[in-house]
């Protein structure tokens, strides 16, 4: 039953994400905005148990900063206003509002700022250095991909056959079993795709990023997990059945975004 109802959450997920990719940019960042909206909520109402619950004052203008930069940058005037703005609430976050921890409140701010504003924006700019509208859909659907798969992939046969725990202290239910095919297929099937996506690609590196990019993807669900554990909860919320929160579904996309654009940018592929 559970892995009915998240599969069906998954599918939903999917033809949302389609939707705004078909639709263009405009669309696609409204998407992400939304999510990312959401996932700073969820991050902050986890430190609230920890007398460290982070500005929003900090958090939402760098996010928005990152997001409108990453999607319009031809348009740099919004884009400063956003930071300005992020630099006030800094101010403001240090200066004005009370905490006896005021430096550690502003740390886990700024990390949530970075990791649910920056990282989120990598799927924005690979939307836009892909060029053509199709190989722009191909390629973060591919992305995508790579986080489905290994997630899939090492839920189902950890479930099934998992016998020895991969990180216990960070996660006591994932397994070895399910973690190496979490990263295996991704890494196969990503490897054959990229150079039809990008033809500039040599298949020797584009392997290499599909096995770097799974492997961001098992580090982004354990940084999750490890998130999770040191505030003393099971999910980041309840919003998506059968996941949890927005969090708990798009922690390893954040990282594998990432590494992707970063490495195809590397390789010249675009």
């Amino acid at each position: 039953m559970r892995l009915a109802v998240r599969t069906a959450s998954g599918v939903i997920l999917l033809a949302v994400l389609l939707g705004a990719l078909f639709l263009g940019v405009g669309f696609l960042a409204a998407l992400v905005g939304l999510l990312i909206a959401i996932a700073l909520y969820e991050y902050r109402l986890l430190w609230r148990g920890q007398g460290l619950q982070p500005s929003l004052l900090v958090m939402a203008p760098l996010a928005a900063f990152w997001l409108f930069r990453y999607a319009y940058p031809q348009i740099p005037v919004a884009s400063v206003g956003l930071l300005a703005g992020a630099l006030v609430g800094l101010t403001i976050s240090l200066g004005w509002q009370p905490s006896d921890r005021p430096v550690a409140r502003w740390a886990v701010a700024m990390g949530g700022a970075v990791w649910l504003g920056y990282l989120p924006g990598c799927v924005l700019l690979l939307y836009v250095a892909a060029g053509s509208p199709g190989r722009a859909v191909a390629l973060v659907l591919l992305t995508a991909g790579i986080s489905i798969m290994g997630d899939t992939g090492a839920y189902l046969v950890g479930s099934w056959i998992g016998r020895h725990p991969f990180f216990p202290r960070i996660s006591p239910k994932k397994t070895w079993e399910g973690a190496v095919v979490g990263w295996v297929i991704p890494t196969l099937v990503a490897g054959t795709l990229f150079p039809m996506v990008l033809p500039r690609l040599n298949h020797l590196a584009a392997y290499a990023i599909a096995a770097a990019a799974a492997a961001a993807a098992i580090a982004g669900d354990l940084a999750e997990s490890q998130l999770k554990r040191e505030v003393g909860v099971k999910d980041s919320g309840t919003l998506i059945p059968g996941h949890g929160g927005i969090l708990d579904r798009v922690d390893s996309l954040l990282f594998v975004g990432a590494v992707v654009y970063s490495l195809l940018g590397i390789a010249h592929a675009f």
